[in-house]
């Protein structure tokens, strides 16, 4: 069985590894020079560290990784709720805390090899068009070809697949850099800000900043740390900063014949609840299971993840809705959500499940 996987992100490098552990060869290619070096996506979660467990790579990740004690809910009078994650997996954490570079770094070290430099430029007839480094373009034939080429996906758009959903009207904005004053165990959020802010502890003492800008508000500038500003609690030292808006989209299928699609170049959402990276890389596990059984699997596979991402999509716009919506009444649900979890442990737990992503169907074997 010939495969070629175009895009070596967290979802190509998984499903190069799987595909190998089950004997089946593969060719991967990414458009990229060199590996990702910046943090980008950080969370970890249960459902992911089983599928690295399998590929032999969970207990490095746990051991390189920040671990989340809970949640900190800042509110603007100062007073702190503090929210302690359960126990919902018997062996692993509910989430972790790793650089989307640090994880591609170890899924390489794995034995991961992609061809680097090479783009895809077209489809024809059961094959790939790509183009090397010097310019040369090859026509590259194969059994299956599976786009995980992310958001901007050149696979999709050769194809013509709609990718139906909308923008959101906010911006986001993500800082890499130093902060002193808050417990490095928790996420914290801030929900009664001048606008949407949150800090999430990283390896190596670094910590995540996110702000959610309203829509009407004026977009900083490039590399200002002020909107990650409140009193007492300052990000300084960056190493990283990005801006970009956010939408929630989804192919209305996976496969087109011999062509599929999985992670980010399927579906995009919101990052509340750091499902992303994590929903790519299930993708890809789930797929090299159902490429080494036939073709009744890969369609199963196709209807099976396109009905999970849509899950994931619905809850994570609730939860953005949430957390950005202004006034009074958006902060008093945000208040009693909170509170609620706090009180009532049955529900505490299932949030905490659905944010290690235990929600969904465990992994192939």
């Amino acid at each position: 069985m010939s495969i070629l996987i175009i895009g070596a992100g967290p979802t190509g490098l998984t499903l190069a590894l799987a595909l190998r552990q089950r004997g089946l060869s593969c060719r991967l290619v990414d458009r990229e020079l060199e590996p990702e070096r910046q943090s980008r996506a950080l969370a970890v979660q249960a459902r992911t560290l089983e599928v690295l467990e399998r590929l032999g790579l969970a207990a490095p990740v746990v051991a390189e990784a920040q671990r989340l004690r809970g949640l900190a809910l800042h509110r603007g009078d100062g007073a702190v709720s503090r929210l302690d994650f359960p126990s919902v997996h018997p062996r692993l954490p509910p989430v972790v805390v790793l650089p989307q570079a640090r994880t591609e770094a170890l899924l390489l070290g794995a034995g991961a090899a992609p061809e680097r430099g090479v783009e895809c430029v077209g489809l024809e007839h059961g094959a790939a068009l790509l183009r090397h480094p010097d310019g040369q373009v090859e026509r590259a034939e194969a059994e299956w070809i599976i786009g995980c080429d992310g958001a901007h996906s050149a696979v999709r758009h050769a194809l013509g697949a709609g990718f139906a959903g909308r923008a959101y009207p906010q911006q986001l904005l993500l800082a890499d850099g130093r902060l002193e004053g808050l417990e490095p165990d928790r996420l914290h959020v801030f929900p009664e800000a001048a606008h949407m802010l949150a800090f999430i502890p990283m390896p190596g003492g670094l910590w995540r900043g996110i702000v959610i800008l309203p829509p009407a508000a004026e977009a900083p500038e490039e590399g200002s740390l002020a909107p990650f500003t409140l009193p007492g609690i300052r990000l300084h030292d960056p190493v990283w900063w990005s801006a970009f808006r956010i939408s929630r989209r989804q192919v209305a299928q996976y496969r087109h014949g011999r062509v599929l699609l999985a992670g980010d170049a399927a579906h995009i959402h919101s990052p509340a609840g750091g499902q992303g990276m994590n929903l790519g890389m299930q993708d890809a596990w789930a797929l090299a299971a159902a490429l080494a059984r036939g073709e009744a699997a890969v369609d199963a596979w196709a209807a099976e993840r396109h009905a999970v991402a849509h899950r994931v999509l619905i809850a994570t716009d609730l939860v953005t809705r949430l957390v950005t919506g202004r006034g009074s009444v958006a902060t008093l649900l945000r208040r009693a959500g909170f509170g609620v979890l706090a009180l009532f442990p049955a529900l505490g737990r299932r949030a905490v499940r659905a944010l290690a992503g235990l929600d969904y169907p465990t992994p192939a074997p």
